[in-house]
């Protein structure tokens, strides 16, 4: 297991640190509600009782506030934030966090309806253009004649798969209704006793 510690965020003067392990950032909780100013022990329990965060948390050794490595309750990074955000506090610190969250989550989505108005666009005009070649390409004699191969080829293909299955089919009410005739030579085998010497 690969394990290494770096620092996470610097918040009113104080270092917040997260472990590296096989690719996943955990951050410690407690640190994080020491630097904000709310209850840890509230927030610890509100985590075991969230549907969603109570399966997360792991306990890892992670820098304290001492510098000294400690046995601490963290969350994957990628869940912290949500966390924070869904905090009830008064404390300064955090309706100043918060603040910034709203701000960035209004850029995130407006970023995104920016970007799908972009593509609903490219969509449009992407339509709008094959229906307009559409309608030069009907009165195109050499494509009129491609479609019409095109047509040959499809309708030689279905009856080419019709004919196919019809003969299986036969050879299987042969095969079924004379239980001499090889399926493989299509002929009747005289069976033992049929047609024979007297």
């Amino acid at each position: 297991m690969k394990e290494s510690v770096k620092k996470f965020l610097e918040f009113n003067g104080r270092t917040i640190y997260f472990l590296a392990v096989d690719g996943t950032y955990w951050i410690a909780i407690k640190p994080i509600c020491e630097a904000l100013g709310v209850k840890y022990d509230h927030q610890r329990e509100k985590i075991k009782k969230d549907a969603i965060l109570c399966k997360l948390p792991r306990i890892h050794g992670v820098v304290a506030a001492d510098n000294k490595v400690r046995n601490m309750l963290c969350l994957p990074e990628e869940y912290v934030y949500g966390w924070l955000f869904s905090i009830q506090s008064n404390s300064p610190d955090l309706l100043k966090y918060k603040l910034e969250c709203y701000h960035y989550l209004w850029e995130y989505f407006r970023g995104v309806m920016i970007h799908q108005d972009f593509y609903q666009h490219r969509k449009f005009i992407a339509e709008r253009d094959i229906k307009k070649l559409e309608a030069e390409l009907e009165s195109n004699e050499i494509y009129q004649q491609l479609l019409k191969r095109k047509d040959i080829v499809a309708d030689a293909k279905n009856h080419l798969r019709n004919f196919t299955r019809k003969f299986i089919e036969s050879q299987m009410d042969l095969w079924e209704s004379d239980p001499d005739f090889n399926i493989e030579s299509g002929e009747v085998e005289e069976s033992p006793g049929k047609g024979g010497a007297t």
